[in-house]
C-alpha cells in the first residue's frame, strides 16, 4: 500500500491525482502525523511537494528524516521512500555577510544526500528523479514542471552558475512549443523538442501521471 503526502504549497491536487492511478493509495498532509499501524499496512512512502536543498515539503532534513521514522513505528512494512521534487538531486551555494563585511559562501548539500544516510540506516530503498545533465562536479538544477489540464509532467535539469543559463531556456523551449501551448500536454511538447534538439545541453523528461513515479530511481 502507497501513502502519498503533499507539502501544503498547493500540491494536494497532485497528490490526488497520483493518488488516482495508484491502486490502493491513501493521500495525507505531509506535516500532519504518522497514522496507526492498525489502520493501513503501508510498503512506500511517496512525498511531493515543493524543495530544494535546505526544506521538502515544509520540512528540513532532519525533521524529514523523524517524519519517516515517525510513519515506520506505526507502520514497520514501509520500505521504500520516494522523494517527488524540484532540485532534490542537486546542491546550492549559500552567501552569508559577516558583521565585519566580507561575504563567505559555502556549499550545502543536496536534500537527498542530506536525508539519505538516516533513511539508509533505517533500511530503507531511497528513490528521486535522476541527477540528469551537468558536468560532473558543476553546479547543477532541475524543476518538476506540472500540467493540471493533461496531468502531464516535465523535469527539467542542466548546469550553470544560475538555474536562468541553461535549465529554464529547456523549459522555455517546451512551454513555448505551439504544441504545448495548444494541448497544454508536456508529453507531446517534449518529445517534439527532444526530437528537434539533438544537441542541447539540458535533460528532457516527461511523461503522464502514471509514469511519474516509474521514473524514479534508487539512490545508492
Amino acid at each position: 500500500m502507497i501513502q502519498i503526502l503533499y507539502g501544503d504549497e498547493g500540491h494536494r491536487a497532485r497528490a490526488m491525482a497520483l493518488a488516482a492511478v495508484s491502486p490502493g493509495a491513501n493521500v495525507g498532509l505531509a506535516s500532519g502525523p504518522a497514522l496507526d499501524k492498525k489502520i493501513m499496512k503501508i510498503d512506500t512512502l511517496t512525498f511531493w511537494g515543493h524543495g530544494d536543498a535546505n526544506r521538502f515539503c515544509g520540512l528540513t532534513a532532519h525533521d524529514f528524516v523523524t517524519k519517516v521514522k515517525d510513519w515506520r513505528k506505526w507502520n514497520p512494512t514501509i520500505a521504500t521512500v520516494e522523494i517527488i521534487t524540484c532540485n532534490a538531486r542537486h546542491g546550492t551555494v549559500e552567501t552569508e555577510k559577516r558583521p565585519n563585511g566580507a561575504i563567505e559562501t559555502s556549499w550545502v548539500k543536496s536534500f537527498t544526500d542530506q536525508v539519505k544516510p538516516g533513511l539508509k540506516k533505517l533500511g530503507l530503498v531511497v528513490k528521486a528523479l535522476p541527477m540528469g545533465m551537468g558536468s560532473a562536479g558543476a553546479h547543477r538544477w532541475s524543476i518538476l514542471k506540472w500540467s493540471p489540464t493533461t496531468q502531464t509532467w516535465l523535469y527539467v535539469t542542466a548546469d550553470g552558475a544560475t538555474d536562468t543559463d541553461t535549465m529554464w531556456p529547456g523549459v522555455h523551449a517546451v512551454e513555448q512549443h505551439p504544441l504545448f501551448q495548444a494541448s497544454k500536454n508536456f508529453v507531446t511538447a517534449g518529445t517534439a523538442v527532444k526530437n528537434s534538439t539533438p544537441m542541447r545541453k539540458y535533460t528532457l523528461d516527461f511523461g503522464t501521471i502514471a509514469q511519474l513515479r516509474g521514473a524514479l530511481i534508487p539512490l545508492a
